[in-house]
């Protein structure tokens, strides 16, 4: 049976996780042309906690730089902002839920291992077909399945019972999710990006990361995170939830104009990322 609408998610979005104010001005600085290193370095420099964290991380061998890094402005000049936004966003989504839930049996070591692999993904995919802004092809493919997680704190019995339908039929998570409810993890998960005040591109992708062809002015983007949560399933980096590997969009192959040789490139560049954002995540504070 069906058993909880999405309108009674809608109705309790209140009461899901919030991304600290913080790291919601850095997004709407990186995002403004007008800001200068020295207004995101304001920002950040107010709260203690993200200074500490970017300032070990950026000196952490992640980056491996040869001189320390002492300021903020020093780190946001090296990196650029849209690294820098990245940077704290990842860290401040993991740190919201990696300590929120123990269930073992979702795995949430590799679900936080397929979202950074879908990340990598997506900007190895970018960065091949030369899309401009790879930095916002990371956050989409680190976020694309963040419903999952909304789930499983908010609705633990659907989630229970749908994690049972999943391994018992051994089907993907969306395909038990449109069988057993009334809603699916890519619509949740858009609620939540809507409640962050992500762009509405963002929003988009999450919704129809399994459908590209819905997503109108953004298919393209769409289909660069569906083509990497493929890709990162393929090479094993981390779960979804589900044992499966979704097929691969027609419509979303074709504009993407890839070829084997193409992807067995960017399958190599995903490996090395995939290692570097693994190190880097386990030198967070």
């Amino acid at each position: 049976m069906k058993s909880v609408s999405l309108q009674r998610i809608v109705e309790r979005v209140k009461d899901l996780p919030t991304l600290p104010r913080t790291v919601l001005k850095i997004s709407e600085l990186v995002n403004d042309p007008k800001s200068s290193a020295k207004d995101l370095a304001k920002v950040i420099t107010d709260d203690q906690v993200l200074t500490a964290r970017l300032l070990k991380l950026v000196n952490s061998s992640f980056y491996g730089f040869p001189q320390r890094i002492s300021t903020v402005t020093g780190a946001i000049v090296l990196l650029g902002f849209d690294a820098i936004r990245n940077l704290l966003l990842t860290t401040s989504v993991f740190g919201l839920f990696a300590n929120q839930s123990g269930k073992e049996r979702f795995g949430m070591e590799r679900f936080w291992d397929h979202s950074l692999g879908c990340a990598v993904g997506a900007k190895a995919i970018g960065d091949y077909i030369r899309y401009d802004k790879v930095e916002e092809l990371f956050v989409s493919g680190l976020l694309h399945d963040i419903g999952k997680i909304v789930e499983l704190l908010f609705l633990p019995e659907d989630f229970e019972k749908l994690i049972a339908l999943v391994e018992r039929e051994n089907l993907l998570i969306i395909d038990a999710e449109n069988r057993l409810l009334d809603y699916t993890h890519a619509e949740v998960g858009a609620l939540l990006a809507e409640k962050w005040n992500m762009s509405s591109k963002l929003v988009n992708v999450i919704a129809h990361h399994h459908q590209p062809g819905q997503a109108g002015r953004f298919t393209r983007e769409t289909g660069i995170v569906h083509l990497a949560d493929i890709l990162c399933r393929a090479l094993d980096m981390g779960s979804g939830g589900d044992q499966k590997i979704p097929a691969l969009d027609e419509g979303a192959w074709d504009l993407l104009q890839l070829n084997e040789s193409a992807i067995e490139e960017i399958a190599l560049e995903m490996e090395a990322q995939f290692q570097d954002i693994r190190l880097f995540m386990s030198e967070i504070p």
